[in-house]
């Protein structure tokens, strides 16, 4: 199997996502493609990713469920209280069976919800450009959007991680994925090692 113009992706995404979540996807792959280069990422390769992110997110917690048993992934005990955290590891495996072969490209569909320790620049893109396309409206995007302005990517993202700890904390109390947790420390350490000015 071939692997999937940007525009079969695009084909892809409209038919299985909704008119909210397409809109969302459009964002998110513009985003995409502007902060790849700021990342040291290919920006046609956050594209690809940005397009596909989120076409498990329409599934119900037990469609994820379900899901994730059929195509082999490990479901951790927070997956099960929270199956939200599946869509994107469920949705890579959905883009892989569509042709995608690209390792860096699933991958960053895969972690664009939570984070990984070790991620790649455009893992890191594709997270950023999901949390702060322009149709997100919540209070700290602001500050996360001025971040990249100023040229300061690294922070805006640790910002990012920050905000998705928060509002784990805020609305589902005691579920925080322990993966963010260890991405947020390892960007901010790498912060402290070598800031942006």
């Amino acid at each position: 199997m071939r692997e999937p113009t940007i525009d079969e992706a695009w084909e892809y995404a409209r038919r299985v996502l909704s008119k909210e979540r397409f809109s969302h996807t459009q964002g998110t792959e513009e985003e995409a493609r502007r902060l790849a280069p700021c990342l040291g990422a290919g920006p046609n390769k956050a594209a690809l990713a940005a397009v596909l992110h989120d076409i498990a997110r329409d599934h119900t917690p037990q469609e994820l469920l379900r899901a994730a048993a059929s195509k082999g992934i490990m479901v951790r005990t927070i997956d099960k209280l929270r199956p939200i955290l599946l869509h994107g590891r469920v949705a890579a495996a959905t883009a892989a069976e569509l042709g995608v072969k690209d390792e860096d490209v699933l991958q960053a569909i895969a972690s664009h919800a939570t984070g990984r320790p070790g991620w790649t620049s455009l893992e890191q893109a594709v997270f950023l450009a999901d949390k702060m396309e322009r149709r997100r409206d919540y209070p700290e995007v602001a500050r996360v959007r001025e971040l990249v302005r100023s040229g300061r990517p690294m922070e805006a993202l640790r910002e990012a991680l920050g905000n998705v700890i928060m509002y784990a904390v805020r609305d589902e109390p005691g579920f925080v994925d322990p993966e963010t947790v260890v991405v947020f420390n390892e960007v901010t350490q790498g912060l402290a090692q070598a800031p942006e000015h």
